[in-house]
């Protein structure tokens, strides 16, 4: 059985579909009716001492546990050093959580310099410059002179402010960078207008126009190929081109999907400027385009790269969908006038992914039932609790994030009486615009969304959130321990619900390139998942799907 088919079953294991089928609104709601096999640890969590006594947290212990390091200190809590007092049921479960799911370990990238180029924390938040850095470096290490310098065109996918696309640039690629959003487009070229005056400030000054501690790559004479001699000319976004020896940058707005991603390609390429002046010539990079697209038998497919930084929900597939659509076509010369030849991309925002994203491999698809990924799973996929204790920062953020969902929790009963009598006095049905079943799980209720988001002061404690409700203390501190364990345990399950949906997004890939009618042996493709970002750093979403040319650098 793959890796892939054991996650899938472990996820639909009952102790992990229970947890996953319950939150802990939905639980305080319906007046604490648990599951049989969950009594032995809702009685462990609830065994706490009186209010007076120091108790560890139980959800704490439950965290120290799961986490592949065991430096209990990093905290600054003492953790009791016999651990089994955590039940065996949990323990089964955590450890086969932690031995099916995905490393998450950064990969090393060579010599990468984790700041990057100085200019490139213009404007980045600390995270995004670690990010860009990373990613950036990870592609100029595959673009590596004598295996694929004739690759000089990029798509920067879902691009926003920009960030990646520049320093692709800086590398001495043309760049197409796309976004949906006219907002993040416009932001992006104001940042590249900044780029562009700081520059020529530079210029003036008489400083060399390369900024200091610049890429290894442009004092290395075979670099020279990928420096652009003149700018492309594509589409309506051409005269915002920045005109430089270290590439070019084209913005462009458009709905993305995989139809208007190749449409998008194929005008940047192939467009003279504006389409105002048929016939004309243009260049990209080292390519004469003809203005009347025309092409000789002996002109190659352009070679492109795909890239995505946090592609969101559905923008991932969709981006995977255009690069296997266009590695099918015939590589005829009159058939195809650019071929996708590599790809990169980091997803993220599972929980708007569209319904035809998951199973997308056919060892899911063709399961009976065929495999689901509930809205509640798709959620959860964004967890990292392996990060949630790693300093003390990190672990008081943690507690106010549990005890937000705690309390909001404990609300419930509340908040269901205020709907009921509302909708008793307005002589209507309680409010239902929503799927019952794909929100099963989710916590989501009308009441919830009116209540909204509340100031972190608000939870400071209970007495501050709402000293009106449940006045017996102790047993209140019951359920916050159980509620608390509850919420931890179902986050947990969060790296592996996302190891599920790379996993299969890998697997599909794998069969697709399998029957493509090009699968010959000038032309396999590599396909892999590489831990580009450190966790640590924040980047949950650290995994990068690469499909490469087998004869690149082996860097998957």
């Amino acid at each position: 059985m793959s890796k892939l088919e054991l996650i899938y079953q472990q996820l639909c294991s009952l102790p992990a579909s229970e947890l996953l089928s319950i939150h802990p609104n939905d639980l305080a709601a319906s007046g604490f009716q648990l599951p049989g096999s969950w009594k032995g640890w809702w009685e462990w969590a609830t065994s706490i001492d009186d209010e007076h006594t120091p108790c560890f947290p139980r959800w704490m212990s439950i965290l120290h546990y799961y986490s592949v390091t065991s430096d209990d200190q990093r905290t600054g809590n003492q953790v009791p050093s016999n651990k089994s007092s955590i039940p065996p049921d949990l323990k089964m479960l955590i450890d086969d959580i932690v031995c099916i799911q995905l490393n998450r370990d950064l990969v090393a990238i060579g010599n990468t310099s984790e700041s990057g180029n100085a200019h490139r924390s213009y404007g980045m938040s600390p995270k995004k410059e670690h990010e860009v850095s990373r990613m950036s470096e990870y592609i100029d290490r595959l673009l590596c002179p004598g295996f694929a310098d004739t690759l000089h065109h990029v798509v920067d996918v879902g691009s926003g402010q920009g960030y990646l696309s520049r320093a692709l640039q800086n590398l001495g690629i043309h760049v197409l960078a796309l976004d949906s959003n006219e907002i993040q487009t416009s932001g992006a070229e104001r940042w590249k207008a900044k780029e562009a005056a700081r520059m020529q400030k530079q210029l003036k000054m008489g400083k060399d126009t390369q900024v200091p501690d610049s890429h290894h790559h442009f004092n290395d004479p075979l670099f020279q190929s990928h420096v652009a001699t003149s700018v492309p000319s594509a589409s309506t976004a051409s005269k915002n081109i920045i005109h430089s020896h270290m590439g070019s940058l084209t913005h462009q707005t458009t709905c993305i999907n995989p139809r208007t991603l190749e449409s998008s390609i194929h005008n940047w390429l192939f467009s003279g400027e504006d389409n105002q002046i048929a016939g004309c010539t243009s260049m990209i990079g080292d390519l004469l385009v003809d203005g009347t697209e025309q092409r000789t038998p002996e002109e190659k497919p352009v070679p492109v790269m795909m890239v995505a930084l946090h592609a969101c929900g559905s923008l991932t597939p969709d981006v995977l969908r255009a690069f296997l659509s266009n590695h099918r076509r015939p590589s005829a010369p009159d058939v195809r006038i650019w071929t996708a030849q590599a790809l990169v991309v980091v997803g993220c925002c599972y929980n708007l992914m569209a319904l035809e994203d998951f199973p997308l491999s056919r060892s899911l698809r063709e399961r009976t039932p065929v495999a689901t990924l509930p809205l509640t799973s798709r959620h959860l996929a964004a967890q990292i609790p392996c990060q949630w204790l790693r300093n003390e920062t990190s672990a008081r953020k943690t507690s106010l994030a549990i005890r937000k969902v705690v309390f909001r929790a404990l609300l419930q009963p509340v908040l269901g009486l205020i709907g009921a009598r509302e909708a008793s006095a307005n002589h209507t049905a309680t409010p239902s615009s929503y799927n019952v079943e794909e929100l099963r799980g989710a916590g989501q209720t009308p009441e919830n969304r009116r209540l909204g988001k509340l100031p972190d002061a608000a939870y400071k404690d209970w007495e501050t959130f709402l000293p009106v409700y449940i006045h017996d203390k102790h047993r209140r501190r019951q359920l916050e321990s159980a509620l608390s364990v509850l919420h931890v345990l179902r986050c947990i399950m969060g790296p592996l619900i996302e190891s599920l949906i790379l996993l299969d997004r890998h697997e599909w890939i794998r069969e697709e390139l399998s029957q493509s009618s090009e699968a010959q042996e000038s032309s396999v493709m590599d396909v892999g998942l590489v831990n580009l970002f450190d966790q640590a750093t924040g980047s949950g979403r650290n995994v990068a799907i690469v499909i490469k040319p087998r004869e690149w650098p082996n860097m998957i």
